[in-house]
């Protein structure tokens, strides 16, 4: 069933965590385990500290998803739980064992809020636009200048396939994705 979870939008698959799926469950935590690990981790919060926050975290949306009206705040849930965690956690441990953090952590800006939030957007996306179509545009954007050559044997497709191929894949992605300003296929 994880599978079938994976392809979830957020809204699905958060009914199907308070409808209890143990599937839906693993798949909202991997989906957004590294948003929540990087924010203690930014904070230059130690690996320990960073799964007390992460692990406290999910304790947390165990408890109070449900009363989350739109899924699409989720990210933005995810992100204020896990600062008030690192916050807490951070405060604790300087009591305990004299932890040396900054004296005083600051709320991420809204500008990197609204960041991390498009970020996780787009890992989602990538990650339902299909194995073929990821693979080309990851290669096509990681790369300065791609070897055409390479990428059409690598992903076995003909080379004058590739431009057709990545307007539709940007495509799929756009839709997905929901926000005009990637770019258009030409």
């Amino acid at each position: 069933m994880r599978n079938d979870c994976q392809h979830l939008d957020d809204a699905e698959l958060l009914a199907a965590c308070l409808e209890g799926s143990d599937d839906a469950w693993s798949e909202l935590v991997e989906r957004y385990a590294r948003l929540v690990y990087s924010i203690p981790a930014r904070h230059g919060l130690p690996g320990d500290l960073c799964d007390e926050v992460f692990q406290s975290v999910w304790t947390i949306a165990v408890r109070h998803l449900g009363s989350l009206r739109d899924a699409r705040s989720l990210p933005a849930w995810l992100i204020r739980a896990t600062q008030r965690e690192t916050w807490r956690i951070t405060r604790a441990a300087r009591r305990t064992s004299g932890l040396e953090a900054p004296e005083e952590l600051t709320w991420t800006d809204p500008d990197e809020a609204s960041l991390i939030e498009d970020r996780q957007r787009m890992r989602e996306a990538l990650a339902q636009i299909g194995d073929r179509c990821r693979e080309l545009l990851l290669i096509l954007f990681r790369e300065d200048r791609p070897d055409y050559d390479r990428v059409a044997e690598r992903l076995g497709i003909p080379r004058g396939s590739i431009g057709p191929t990545r307007g539709r894949c940007l495509d799929k992605l756009r839709s997905i994705y929901g926000d005009r300003t990637l770019p258009r296929a030409e």
